[in-house]
Parts: structure tokens; sequence; C-alpha cells
């Protein structure tokens, strides 16, 4: 752990200081990477717990594969979490006076970020076997705001769990929360918000304007081993042009059903596009860190094919093959 230390805590020095967000929309940015600060701790806590084998270990017997493993996914869900980081770094850094409002494309980009975020507060919690204790983005994970300190953009300090926060994820396991009632199950909460971004995409004006603003993100290719994570990114927002026929002006009826895969897509990009830049703006010791972590995150959610869109004769056979599934489940009494 402590060899990821200078890459968990850092934030890109654009956000230093204690900014002031710009936006009202920027609270649901802070809450939503307090929520995945507070999941990282739990599970870097369960994972990390001493284990029956500790004392064989430390009388010098050899690391089983089964550690290793599970080292190998504890850092690739703290390299998420160095993601979120910067990028709410530089969400946080207060927009000059010269630089336009946020337009709907930039609320859209930013909404397929924190869609990013709370899939991967989703798979941290599965991994401990704990359930979300709210509704996305609305509260964080002791259920409450956090407060506007409890979020620093400095490179030294980065972003901090609240101790509140860190204590509900540490300290005891938070409670399953139940649909009962009137609750509306978070997989339903999340496939809507998946549904309104695609909406949204759906206008030519939005889709590109995102891109666009994707491709500024991302500039020029780096020097060095940041390219490797660079070359790859520069071809997952490639394959948004070469898909997008199947997304603009198409019926969010259809194209809603996989949707969440351009939210996704996007997302990542947009996190991605945050480390790379960060590993610019960090001294060198601090930026081979960054370096490594952009490319770890591009290999491990960026080399798919493009996200290419449903439709009619897709939902179709998803009908299909749901009733075939489950009349056969019900036959044989499963």
């Amino acid at each position: 752990m402590s060899s990821n230390e200078s890459l968990i805590g850092t934030a890109s020095p654009r956000g230093s200081g204690v900014p002031a967000y710009p936006d009202p929309g920027a609270d649901a940015v802070r809450t939503a990477i307090a929520r995945l600060e507070a999941a990282t701790a739990r599970l870097h806590a369960v994972l990390g717990a001493p284990t029956a084998d500790a004392a064989a270990r430390d009388a010098g017997a050899p690391e089983p594969a089964g550690r290793s493993a599970l080292d190998e996914e504890l850092c690739d869900r703290l390299v998420d979490l160095a993601a979120v980081r910067v990028w709410g770094a530089r969400e946080a850094t207060p927009a000059s006076a010269s630089e336009p409002a946020p337009d709907a494309a930039a609320a859209v980009l930013r909404g397929c970020a924190l869609w990013t975020v709370d899939a991967d507060v989703v798979r941290a919690l599965a991994m401990t076997d704990t359930a979300a204790a709210g509704p996305p983005t609305d509260v964080a994970a002791d259920g409450a705001a956090p407060a506007t300190d409890e979020v620093s953009g400095g490179a030294a300090a980065g972003l901090r769990v609240a101790p509140a926060a860190a204590k509900a994820a540490v300290g005891a396991v938070p409670a399953v929360q139940e649909v009962t009632g009137g609750s509306v199950p978070a997989a339903v909460t999340a496939h809507g918000r998946a549904a309104a971004l695609i909406t949204a995409l759906a206008s030519v004006e939005v889709y590109d304007a995102v891109c666009a603003g994707l491709r500024a993100a991302l500039g020029d290719c780096p020097a060095g081993r940041a390219a490797a994570a660079w070359e790859i990114a520069d071809t997952a927002l490639s394959g948004l042009g070469a898909t997008r026929g199947e997304w603009v002006d198409a019926d969010p009826a259809h194209t809603a059903a996989g949707g969440w895969v351009l939210v996704d897509r996007i997302g990542r990009l947009a996190l991605a596009a945050a480390l790379l830049a960060s590993a610019s703006d960090l001294p060198t010791a601090q930026g081979e860190i960054c370096v490594n972590a952009a490319r770890r995150y591009t290999w491990n959610h960026l080399r798919q094919p493009p996200p290419e869109a449903a439709t009619a004769l897709h939902l179709r056979r998803t009908a299909e093959l749901v009733n075939w599934i489950a009349g056969t489940a019900a036959r044989s009494g499963t």
C-alpha cells in the first residue's frame, strides 16, 4: 500500500487550495468522490485484514497466489479512485472570467463521469458484500452531504474522505438498502440516469460538443511512457466518431437499452484524460506514478470496441431471450 500513497493522495496542482466550486452541479461531484473514498476505504480494510496465514508469511513462507490476486484487484480499485480524484480536482478549479459558463454538453459530460464514479462505488462495495447505503450522488457514505472543507484540491492532501464517512466505511458494514414500499432499486435509478444522458446525447450538437470536449481534454500525444495510455484513449475517442450515426438522432426508446455502455465510455475517457493531464503537472516522481495509473486505467477500461447502439430488432431479440430463459427456469423450478 505504501508504494501507492503518493499517487492516491495526489490531485492536480490546478486545484491547489480549497477551491470554490463554480456551479451548483459541483456538489454532486464532491459527494460522489466522498462516496467512492468511503467505499474504497472499506474495500482496503476488508482485503487488507489479517488472514489465517499471516503468521506463516511472517515466518518467511511465500505469499499465496490468492493474496497476489487480491492485491491486483485492490490496486485496480485504487487506480479508479486516483482517476476520480484528479478529475474532481480539475472540476473544482474555478472557471476564469473569460471562459463560457457550463453548457448542456458540459453538463452531460459531467453526468457521464458521475455515472462512472457511482458504478465504481457499486463495484467496490459489492466486493465487500456491502450495498450502497443511499441513492447515487445524493448522500455521502455516512448519510449526509460532506462539508465544503472535507475535500481539498491541494497537491499534497488530494481529496480526503470525511472522518465520519471513513468511520462508516471501515468501522462497520453499512446497512443494506432494502427495496420496500415506494423505494426505487439502485439499479433502476442508475439506468434511469443513463437513459436521460442518452436522450441528451441524441442531439447532434450535444454529442459533437461532448466529443470535442474530450478531444480538448486529451490533448496531444505526450512523450515517453504516457504515450501508450494516450493512444488507447485516442482510439477509444475515435470510436465515438465511428459509431456516431448510431446514437445521434436515434430513438432513445431503443438506444437507451444499451446506452450505459456509451455513458461509461464517455465517463472513462474524461477520467483518463484527467490522469494524463495531471501527470505532466506533477513533480517527476509523482508524475511517473500518475503515468502508471493512466496506463493501467486505460488498459482496464478503454480497450473494448466502440459502443454500439441498440435497435428495435435488438429489443425484440432481448425480449425473446428473457421469455425463453425465464420460461426454462420456471419449468425447472429454479
